[in-house]
């Protein structure tokens, strides 16, 4: 085993320099052979002495009248001075304890031309010098302590196994997968973590994610959240606001409701940074769909899916299109959370989407009519229902709003409420689904494929 440093120390200095300087070094992650910490009873003291020096990256050497006068000192520091001349490279790192050059000059003119540090400019001016020099890329812990403190979130001592659950978490993120399922992800900080700085802001982000991330499952945090209570989330968790901004395409997967003008509040520049990329690029261009997008004429849309809610054309996508991608939808890697879309429908007309501009509530409920999608989302779940197996297996002319299909409708309705917590009346919200023409819409759809197989 290579341990990064061997002090080098007279027994007198211990306890008002040297175990204090051990212990900093120690919580700062470096391996620190030291005899307080390597020797257990029993172990021969110069073989141990000797595997230390002969197994350590460096040597600290705290020279002081005490260290002068010991003969054990003088033979360590001849051991890593020996190590230095084999291995031709710098091992020694000096610390002046309570003496100056002519001291030292005097005990080992070679020793006096090394760059040294000196204990009088205090022991954790010490202790950040030596970390500089021997963890040149940072301790990861560290910096992902350091930065949730910044944020003024309080991390357990880096010692506590609170730290390997965070790793873990983060080695989970480094690559999300659509089917884990877990709300509110952003991508890590650094992707392609290379030393310990970025390990530890991705740590840092692990740790900040894993909390926010379970109290959005919690709320439900979605597509159809009041855009005051997600800014209100935003704005709760310490570091949030910045990795959305950061992110603001993954954002606009979780969130569409806040890329509409007017629910942007302190993302507006991000937003129109998206509309302004081209249809084309990856980072607006998401939403999983089956083949390509489809457009009102034909033509290439005017802007990325992810932010079509906030092009004044809709980025001239279909209706149908826009209703498809908004109430749940994907890309490679995140997941848009929502409900299905008869779901969507009943949530269109109840008070819960009052906040909704009416310009894009419309498109919304003209989209999921111009499907037959909410009527094969509901069969999966509704296979011996009234209304649906009247819907599926008669032909327009034939369907007939009958007492027993109008209860299936309310029975459908009812269970949706519950599911998405609306209150509002059941009869009101059929008399809209009937006002729409929703059984028109799904016929027409139909027709429509049946033509296009012919």
């Amino acid at each position: 085993m290579m341990h990064d440093v061997f002090i080098c120390h007279a027994s007198e200095d211990k306890d008002d320099f040297v175990r204090p300087l051990a212990e900093l070094l120690a919580q700062q992650h470096i391996d620190v052979w030291y005899d307080e910490f390597s020797l257990s009873i029993g172990d021969s003291l110069s073989q141990k002495i000797d595997e230390g020096l002969a197994k350590s990256k460096f040597g600290v050497v705290v020279l002081s009248p005490n260290f002068f006068k010991k003969p054990w000192a003088k033979r360590e520091l001849k051991g890593l001075t020996a190590r230095e001349m084999f291995e031709k490279q710098d091992i020694i790192l000096p610390i002046w304890h309570r003496v100056g050059l002519d001291e030292v000059i005097k005990y080992s003119p070679p020793l006096a031309d090394k760059k040294a540090i000196s204990s009088s400019d205090g022991i954790s001016a010490v202790m950040r010098q030596l970390v500089r020099r021997l963890k040149p890329h940072e301790s990861p812990l560290v910096v992902a302590r350091d930065f949730l403190n910044s944020l003024t979130v309080d991390p357990p001592a880096i010692s506590d196994e609170w730290w390997l659950d965070m790793i873990e978490y983060k080695e989970e993120l480094r690559f999300p997968d659509t089917n884990m399922g877990r709300w509110w992800i952003f991508p890590l900080p650094f992707p392609k973590e290379q030393r310990g700085r970025e390990r530890g802001m991705n740590i840092a982000s692990a740790a900040l994610q894993m909390d926010w991330s379970f109290e959005a499952e919690e709320l439900k945090i979605s597509s159809l959240t009041d855009p005051a209570d997600i800014h209100n989330f935003l704005r709760r968790w310490p570091g949030l606001l910045d990795c959305a901004k950061n992110n603001p395409g993954t954002l606009a997967i979780y969130a569409p409701q806040l890329t509409i003008p007017g629910y942007d509040q302190d993302l507006e520049d991000v937003f129109e940074k998206l509309l302004n990329l081209p249809p084309n690029d990856r980072e607006v261009d998401r939403a999983f769909t089956y083949g390509s997008h489809h457009t009102v004429n034909g033509s290439p849309p005017l802007c990325g899916d992810v932010i079509a809610f906030r092009h004044p054309q809709f980025g001239n996508y279909t209706a149908g299109e826009l209703a498809y991608w908004y109430f749940e939808t994907h890309d490679a890697s995140y997941i848009r959370h929502g409900c299905e879309q008869f779901a969507g429908l009943v949530w269109l007309f109840s008070k819960s989407s009052g906040w909704m501009p009416e310009k894009h509530r419309n498109i919304l409920i003209q989209g999921i009519n111009e499907r037959d999608q909410w009527a094969r989302e509901l069969y999966n779940h509704h296979s011996h229902n009234p209304f649906l197996e009247s819907l599926f297996s008669k032909k327009q002319k034939q369907f007939k709003s009958t007492k027993t299909v109008k209860q299936g409708l309310l029975q459908i309705v009812d269970a949706t409420k519950a599911e998405l917590g609306i209150t509002d009346s059941s009869d009101k919200i059929i008399t809209r689904l009937f006002d729409v023409d929703i059984v028109n819409g799904f016929y027409t759809y139909q027709n429509w494929l049946k033509s296009k197989k012919k």
